[in-house]
């Protein structure tokens, strides 16, 4: 029933980053040895300190086709929860080098029967436009069913309260590699680290590859126990790990206007192997699994001599 069996963990975000600019040297200077500077100037020195606002989810979503299903229980998703707020922190430019820090704040006094998600997430990026590694690490504790109407219709109706895994944890760690091919005309850091302005529309091909380690976990069995039957030794699994490769080819692009606003994108997909671990309480069970992932981006803004403002939006999904 393996072939069968899909659990998908998706991760949005959207942050709004401000900035203050330290200069190291009285004047900004152009570099003019290796790029195009018509389209994509660089800032000689450079250090750019931001805040950060974001509201980010991540769903871990449960399906299986094997056993026939007539009363709609076969599809779960655990959606993380937060405030309006969202997540706070930090972020540091300098050069090749960015890195950043969110977490969670204080839950909210009306969370809607949703829950309270502990959130924390840390990153750091190196490289410039003709390449970059992106390395991440994102927690979340506090999970939620969407699909609770579908199985306890009765006491959701009058309580509105979802079905809660609070002690449910999934953890990802993601180091990503992107190579640019069009990196002379191309500015990947005017639209994601801001000490490059892209001043002309330009777009490029990506190469790369990634490796992810992705870990869910539960202090009992994940399913509901309407729905455990339709599993079959996978209704009592409380966890799951995966080790993930993958090579991944794509499209990035950015429009300019008035040479200064600017939406910058990319999206990359390709196959991936999986090595993972079920957690089925009573024992384990280990599977190697060919499936896919793919990661799309959008950032948004302006980009002044020394001002910008930058909003951005991601979608990371793996199969697994």
């Amino acid at each position: 029933m393996f072939r069968y069996f899909l659990i998908l963990f998706t991760l949005l975000s959207i942050s709004v980053q401000g900035q203050s600019t330290i200069q190291a040297e009285a004047g900004i200077q152009r570099k003019t040895k290796n790029w195009d500077t018509l389209k994509d100037p660089k800032f000689e020195t450079v250090v750019i300190v931001g805040w950060i606002s974001q509201y980010r989810t991540f769903r871990n979503e449960f399906d299986q086709t094997a056993n026939k299903d007539t009363l709609n229980l076969s599809k779960h998703t655990y959606s993380t929860e937060t405030d309006a707020a969202g997540s706070q922190g930090f972020v540091f430019n300098y050069d090749k080098f960015q890195l950043w820090l969110t977490w969670s704040p204080k839950p909210p006094d009306n969370n809607n029967g949703r829950g309270h998600t502990e959130v924390f997430n840390i990153g750091l990026n190196v490289g410039d436009n003709r390449w970059v590694s992106e390395n991440y690490f994102r927690k979340f504790k506090g999970f939620y069913d969407d699909r609770t109407p579908n199985y306890d219709s009765t006491n959701f109706n009058k309580t509105k309260q979802y079905d809660l895994r609070p002690s449910m944890v999934s953890s990802l760690f993601m180091t990503r590699f992107m190579h640019f091919t069009n990196y002379k005309k191309f500015a990947y850091k005017s639209g994601f680290g801001c000490n490059y302005r892209q001043l002309k529309p330009a777009f490029s091909l990506i190469v790369g590859g990634s490796f992810s380690a992705f870990n869910l976990k539960n202090d009992s069995a994940i399913m509901p126990l309407q729905a455990r039957y339709l599993y079959t030794d996978y209704g009592n699994m409380r966890g799951l790990s995966s080790l993930n490769i993958s090579a991944n080819f794509g499209v990035a692009g950015t429009f300019v206007i008035l040479k200064a606003w600017f939406v910058n994108a990319y999206y990359t997909f390709g196959p991936e192997m999986q090595l993972r671990n079920y957690d089925l309480i009573t024992n384990h069970s280990k599977k190697t699994f060919l499936g896919g992932s793919g990661t799309g981006r959008v950032s948004f803004g302006l980009n002044l001599k020394k001002f910008y403002f930058i909003g951005s939006y991601t979608d990371d999904r793996n199969s697994v």
